[in-house]
């Protein structure tokens, strides 16, 4: 009973004390901030380029909408790609990769837009940004995949719950947004509402983040590489042999080294990525309920649960398997509510209330759901495959994507469908209270049936480097 109190009391800042008792929990936490340093430096960015690119740049809507489609396409596939890396150079040194480039290469091309304006002209500068905002999303699915298999790894290796491991890094991830939101505004208003000055300070905290990863990781790293090098020696000279699988073979073993358990909570998280949607959808149904200049307001109240809630979320779920598979249930109850509070209360306090609620639910399911699904991906080296925690981290990246690309686009048509009937732009919400409600059913069922009651498959501890 103490130990479940004290996680039920603990904030981030209890939660982040012990994390630098060992040396995995050491490297986690420097994941963890590294994420909040990155999430800060595209915050300063991101939070004024749209109006640069439409202002200044004079790009319509419809460019910005097929940039973006892009964008999250390329996200994706280089997230593929780097988690096979991950598996083969080691996800320590993809992590290093993919946070250096975006510290000494994406982050200075976003600094030099006005620049490249001034000097060149529009024409050059939409181009500039257009390869800049493509590099910057080539460069997050290259971390992003070997982050969390490296996470998940190290949670292993020192014996703790991978979602707790999770629940800090989104707690982190999401106060870096806020952090990152408030210095774009304030260094907007400070500069002289220059966009120019206020993208050139993302590249301080990303800078930063690089050189926290390189020194909690760089060990590693090397120490893979010559891991890696020994191996082939030995490979070449025969002392060691290597059992050969054509690719059909590979792809098998792939997937009976994956037990159930995976694919039952991969079809939950799926289902749950279908009752998602775009904050453009709340933006729009908010905006004809309260007064413009109040919806970025919405922001804080989605996001502040976020970072007090998701690490003792966390801790919570690390208990048993019931109590992992209760902050679940509780967590996806509160987004029907959330969803309930934007379609029957339309007024700025109902946003607000249906904001809040998508806050807590994120913090109650998005890491433990990362959490939940690295239990069951494989830390040891599978024979004739190698390790294939960063390919199937990559793979479930690939697979929730798609899930969220048709969630956006049913919830549009469901839109589209209740403002037809009358009923405005709240179709969106009443789909995803329906499929929230069946991932809830998901699981449940799963929990009573299947694999996800029970105790995971015990993971070989592994060196994570």
């Amino acid at each position: 009973m103490g130990t479940q109190a004290k996680a039920r009391g603990m904030g981030l800042a209890d939660m982040l004390a012990p994390l630098s008792d060992r040396g995995a929990n050491k490297k986690l936490l420097a994941i963890s901030t590294a994420q909040c340093l990155s999430s800060i430096a595209t915050l300063l960015h991101d939070t004024y380029l749209p109006l640069f690119m439409s202002e200044v740049l004079g790009m319509s809507n419809t460019k910005m909408g097929n940039l973006h489609g892009l964008l999250q396409l390329l996200t994706r596939v280089s997230g593929v790609i780097s988690g096979r890396l991950a598996d083969v150079l080691s996800p320590a040194r993809m992590v290093i990769i993919g946070v250096g480039l975006t510290a000494l290469v994406c982050k200075p091309l976003f600094a030099l837009c006005g620049s490249v304006h001034g000097a060149l002209g529009t024409a050059a500068c939409i181009t500039w940004v257009t390869y800049a905002k493509i590099l910057d999303r080539l460069t997050k699915g290259v971390r992003e995949a070997p982050s969390k298999a490296l996470v998940g790894e190290l949670a292993h290796s020192c014996g703790d719950s991978a979602a707790a491991a999770f629940g800090v890094r989104q707690a982190l991830s999401t106060l870096g947004m806020l952090l990152g939101s408030v210095a774009a505004g304030a260094a907007f208003q400070l500069t002289g509402r220059s966009y120019t000055a206020t993208f050139a300070l993302s590249v301080l905290p990303a800078l930063a983040g690089f050189g926290l990863v390189l020194a909690a990781l760089g060990h590693d790293a090397a120490a893979a590489d010559a891991a890696r090098r020994q191996r082939e020696v030995a490979l070449a000279s025969g002392e060691l042999e290597e059992e050969r699988l054509t690719l059909a073979q590979k792809a098998k073993a792939l997937a009976t080294a994956l037990p159930a358990g995976y694919w039952q909570a991969l079809a939950t998280t799926f289902l749950l990525y279908l009752a998602r949607f775009d904050v453009a959808f709340i933006t729009v149904h908010a905006s004809t309920v309260m007064s413009r200049a109040q919806v970025p307001m919405l922001t804080l109240f989605s996001m502040a649960p976020v970072v007090l809630l998701a690490a003792p979320m966390g801790m919570r779920a690390k208990e048993s398997m019931r109590a992992r598979n209760a902050v679940l249930a509780l967590g996806c109850l509160v987004l029907i509510v959330g969803d309930l509070f934007y379609a029957y209360m339309p007024s700025a306090l109902g946003m607000v209330l249906g904001s809040t609620c998508v806050g807590v639910h994120m913090a109650m399911t998005q890491g433990v759901f990362f959490g939940m699904l690295a239990s069951y991906i494989p830390a040891a080296p599978i024979p004739g495959v190698g390790r294939i925690a960063g390919t199937v981290w990559s793979l479930t990246d690939l697979a929730l994507g798609v899930s969220l690309a048709y969630s956006n686009s049913l919830a549009g048509r469901l839109c589209d469908w209740t403002v037809q009937q009358g009923m405005g732009p709240t179709g969106c919400f009443l789909g995803g209270a329906v499929t929230t409600a069946a991932a809830i059913a998901a699981l449940l069922l799963f929990a009573w049936l299947g694999e996800l009651g029970k105790e995971p498959p015990p993971q070989a501890k592994l060196a994570a480097a």
